[in-house]
């Protein structure tokens, strides 16, 4: 297991505090996009991370659009909680990978001074 979420020289999110909505399966590879397909979601409560400090937080939940898409990928923030959804078209765990780049991406553009 990857021992954080590593956003920057100074700064990785602890595993603890990341939440993980995998495929129901994801050894069965892709679903049928008629059924809605597998999305795997990767989400940081920025408000309740204790690897932040108050200046971070407010500056994520500040910075953070409410909804963006991109391709396949779309991030939310809901109150400070940045949740990031890779859609079914790519299979697990590639997909894992993906939400794990984007939410680092997103933190450490969100943290530039």
């Amino acid at each position: 297991m990857t021992p954080g979420l590593r956003v920057g020289e100074s700064l990785t999110i602890s595993e603890d505090a990341l939440r993980w909505r995998l495929p129901p399966d994801p050894a069965a590879g892709r679903a049928d996009p008629a059924l809605g397909g597998f999305i795997t979601e990767l989400s940081l409560d920025s408000t309740a991370c204790a690897g932040l400090d108050p200046q971070q937080r407010r500056r994520i939940r500040e910075r953070v659009a409410g909804f963006h898409r991109t391709g396949d990928v779309t991030v939310s923030n809901t109150d400070g909680v940045i949740t990031v959804k890779v859609d079914w078209v790519i299979e697990y765990p590639e997909s894992a990978r993906v939400a794990r780049e984007r939410l680092a991406a997103v933190l450490r553009d969100a943290l530039a001074p």
